[in-house]
């Protein structure tokens, strides 16, 4: 209903400022970015990444109603990249670890590296973000178990595994 409301009260008769949008449906698009990712914690975060490259942009908008249309395909465009990233990092972390079986002698040398490297920045971590990660990724536990488990809350345990998955897509190109 509130969007629809500022949608209705659009001036159609005035130039279009990335500003004004921003703060006319801010809190509209961290609710549909955390919709789209279902993570409230990247949402706002989503909406920084988005705005920032706009306004580094030079984008121009004839109506407040196209701009709207362009940063909600570009949110929509950011959280999608960001959960296809998450989840490569994880597939990539799980099926790292070296296995035997029909992988050929440089296919498992080179996954072999791969996890000495990964393992090697893992230990490079903080020690409370690499047990976080270890829980994480190694445990399969989820960020409440975790928070539980250390007496940390849920928001601290996403914000070290965020830290932790960081570091280590700069050590791989993933």
């Amino acid at each position: 209903m509130e969007m629809q409301e500022k949608l209705q009260s659009i001036d159609h008769s005035r130039p279009v400022s990335l500003e004004d949008i921003y703060r006319k449906y801010r809190a509209c698009f961290v609710r549909y970015a955390d919709g789209v990712m279902s993570d409230s914690l990247y949402a706002e975060d989503v909406v920084h990444d988005v705005f920032a490259k706009l306004f580094l942009g030079d984008y121009c908008f004839i109506s407040e109603l196209a701009a709207l249309g362009f940063i909600y395909k570009a949110l929509n465009n950011r959280c999608i990249d960001l959960l296809r990233n998450a989840q490569a990092m994880q597939r990539c972390y799980m099926s790292m670890e070296p296995q035997h079986g029909d992988m050929d002698i440089e296919n498992d040398l080179e996954a072999r590296n791969l996890y000495r490297t990964i393992e090697k920045h893992i230990a490079t971590l903080p020690p409370q973000c690499r047990k976080i990660f270890w829980l994480k990724y190694k445990k399969n536990q989820s960020n409440p178990e975790i928070g539980k488990m250390l007496g940390l809350s849920v928001r601290t345990v996403e914000n070290q595994v965020y830290i932790a998955r960081n570091i280590l897509r700069k050590c791989i190109d993933v």
